[in-house]
Parts: structure tokens; C-alpha cells; sequence
């Protein structure tokens, strides 16, 4: 045999112990490889509101009233500047959002005034109506669940329902006051009133 060809040989001979050497390295790599998606599966999802935990709510409403229009009305959270929460940490650093989800939200609409108004639902933006009365009065209240999640930090806001209150008789609007309460399990409640 030529000595290249010994040389060939040598250098390609695999020792057992290289093959196993080899494996050791492997084996763990594929045991990674294979339990990857077990975990990837088993993510969890957003936690509830803990109890006591420091909360802000920014209800986003806002009240105004139309006149001059055909009817006049008062528009209760017509626009979608939105309605979320966030939570802090005991540094009053805000928590990622996406990380909690409130129970219950929900969204109180009531009035009071002189003579008669009839509430109209002008879009509810994935509120459910669960509480009070479309019927016309010189005073109600409509209460709204939110159907969907609500997660915290601003990039989850979602738009309030929005609501028209139109007078029954005539087309004045009289001395009435709105407000729009938002409040959900531990969280602060907010109140933003306007007397028309």
C-alpha cells in the first residue's frame, strides 16, 4: 500500500469513540428540537386583574350636544378615541401590554333632564347591552359589557358605545345632565358629566 493511500485511510477512519463523542453532542440537540412545540403549545395566556393591584382607566368618553340639527341631540362617546386600562408594578413601571385581562367591563350610561328623552344605540363597537331601558323618560340608564377581551396597555383600547339621546317631544334639548361611569372588577371607577 502507498504511503497516500496509508494516509487516506488513517484520516478517514472513524473510532467508535468519535461516533459516540459525536452522538453526545447530537442527542440533546434533538431532544430540544422535539419538545419545542410541546411548549409552544402550552403558552399561556393573559392573566386576570389581581386583586388590589394598581390600576388607570381611561374610559375615552366624551359628551356632546348637537343643535341646530335634524333632530338636536346629545351624543354621548361618538368618538372612538377608545377605552382601556393599564396596570403598574410596586415601581409604578407599567406591565407589558397583553399581560392581564379585566373581568367584567362594563360601561354605565345614564341621564336626567327636563322633559323626555329616547335613547338611541347608534353603534355599540362590541358592547352588549345588559342592563336598562331604550324606552324614552326624563331620566335612565343603559348598561354595557364588553363582549370581547379587554387587555391592558394602550395598543388594546377599544371605542365606547355610542349612544344619542334625542328629545321625545319638540326639538329642544332642556336642562339635562349625562354622565358615562366606566368601571370593571378591581379596577378605579371614572366619571366624566356634563350638564347640557
Amino acid at each position: 500500500m502507498s504511503e497516500e493511500s496509508q494516509d487516506f485511510a488513517r484520516n478517514s477512519f472513524v473510532s467508535r469513540r468519535s461516533v459516540v463523542h459525536t452522538a453526545a453532542w447530537i442527542a440533546p440537540v434533538i431532544a430540544v428540537a422535539a419538545t419545542a412545540p410541546l411548549a409552544a403549545a402550552s403558552l399561556r395566556g393573559p392573566d386576570p386583574v389581581p386583586p388590589g393591584a394598581a390600576t388607570s382607566l381611561d374610559g375615552g368618553t366624551s359628551i356632546a350636544t348637537y343643535r341646530g340639527g335634524n333632530p338636536n341631540e346629545i351624543r354621548i362617546n361618538q368618538t372612538t378615541s377608545g377605552f382601556g386600562f393599564f396596570i403598574f408594578d410596586g415601581n409604578g413601571d407599567e406591565y407589558p401590554a397583553g399581560s392581564y385581562v379585566a373581568s367584567t367591563p362594563t360601561i354605565t350610561v345614564e341621564w336626567a333632564g327636563i322633559g323626555d328623552y329616547t335613547p338611541v344605540l347608534r353603534d355599540l363597537r362590541g358592547w352588549l347591552k345588559i342592563a336598562g331601558s331604550t324606552a324614552s323618560g326624563t331620566s335612565g340608564s343603559l348598561v354595557f359589557l364588553y363582549g370581547g377581551q379587554l387587555l391592558n396597555g394602550a395598543v388594546n383600547r377599544v371605542p365606547a358605545p355610542y349612544v344619542a339621546l334625542r328629545p321625545t317631544s319638540g326639538n329642544t334639548l332642556g336642562s339635562t345632565r349625562a354622565t358615562v361611569e366606566a368601571g370593571a372588577v378591581n379596577f378605579d371607577t371614572i366619571d366624566s358629566s356634563v350638564t347640557i
